[in-house]
């Protein structure tokens, strides 16, 4: 058990425990300690077992933990025994399953879900978006099985995929060839590269694909009027990385517990577009302004013209500058082509 509730074990049976270990976990998980989190959460257990935040809490700790398989058994617990919000609780698990490549799983369970009813409209895009995608990846996963040998040549289909004008097919073939272990696979996202006016997401998916090959000749990315010459073998992350998690916990700090819908937006909005300039980072690198940028942007989607108001008055001095990022927001994300999360989740794993 953890150190902290080690040391203060005489004091934990009191009123309000359970909703005080809850916070502590909660706390554990926004500082990235999952044990920590984990064992707060085995703790508040004892005491209410069939809590609903207990164990979507503990579920939560075991994603942080890497603990996938584990987690997707306790999610399965959750929908089964019907504990917490059904849909909530199944999109954690779809997410899940998806990361772990477990995609006939979902086809068959979303499949199911269907049959029965629609799906909510507030989960609606995101589950026909993972069905649809799942029920691809179960053909192509086959298909990319019969390649069983390097001497081949890659499937002129994946050729065709990577240099179609749809970025669909071009997001699907980068991710095949990413993890296809071909002697030509590293050659055919190096050569994608090299087209110009490569959708900004899609060079990032590639640039992240050759730094998982550690492939050391140098490659020019250019970005928004920005160029660069970079050797992906040598590309550090870190400082994005660094970056966004201060971006997070500023935002977070905004508006997690005053507008949690308004935080995943904004969150999803930063998130794509720090993904979107990979690997450069937003000029000027002032943690605060952009994240007031995004919230602005995700306040302005859902018609909070209260927050819009005391932003604008924030920024009064500086409004050029700040709406010019605004613009320049709103634009990137309007022109680059939507990937699901899960796999930007799977990029910060690997």
């Amino acid at each position: 058990m953890n150190e902290y509730i080690k040391k203060n074990k005489k004091v934990i049976l009191y009123p309000g425990l359970v909703k005080r270990l809850i916070e502590k976990g909660m706390d554990a998980l926004k500082d990235k300690d999952g044990q920590a989190a984990y064992d707060f959460f085995l703790s508040a257990e004892e005491h209410e077992p069939e809590h609903p935040q207990v164990l979507f809490g503990k579920m939560l700790s075991l994603v942080e933990l890497g603990r996938l398989e584990e987690a997707v058994e306790h999610t399965d617990s959750l929908l089964k025994e019907g504990i917490g919000d059904y849909f909530e609780n199944l999109q954690v698990h779809i997410s899940l399953l998806v990361q772990l490549g477990k995609y006939q799983e979902v086809v068959d369970i979303l499949d199911a879900v269907l049959s029965e009813n629609q799906f909510p409209s507030q989960f609606a895009e995101s589950f026909y978006q993972l069905l649809h995608f799942s029920r691809q990846m179960v053909g192509d996963q086959e298909w990319l099985n019969q390649i069983e040998t390097k001497d081949e040549p890659l499937p002129l289909e994946l050729v065709e995929m990577l240099h179609s004008d749809s970025l669909e097919l071009q997001s699907k073939a980068l991710q095949h060839l990413r993890e296809l272990d071909h002697k030509d696979a590293t050659s055919a996202i190096v050569e994608f590269l090299h087209k110009k006016d490569r959708d900004y997401v899609l060079q990032s998916m590639a640039i992240k694909a050759l730094e998982d090959k550690e492939y050391d000749k140098m490659i020019h990315i250019k970005k928004q009027g920005r160029e660069k010459q970079i050797v992906p073998k040598d590309l550090n992350s870190d400082l994005q990385q660094d970056f966004h998690e201060r971006l997070l916990t500023y935002i977070s700090g905004e508006l997690e517990h005053t507008d949690p819908l308004l935080y995943e937006i904004t969150k999803q909005l930063s998130w794509t577009h720090l993904w979107s300039l990979y690997p450069f980072l937003p000029e000027p690198e002032e943690v605060k302004l952009w994240g007031d940028v995004f919230h602005y942007c995700g306040a302005e989607r859902i018609g909070l013209d209260e927050d819009l108001e005391i932003l604008l008055e924030r920024y009064q001095f500086k409004h050029a500058l700040f709406m010019e990022k605004v613009q320049e927001v709103k634009e990137i994300e309007s022109s680059v082509y939507q990937i699901d999360t899960g796999y930007l989740n799977q990029n910060d794993e690997t």
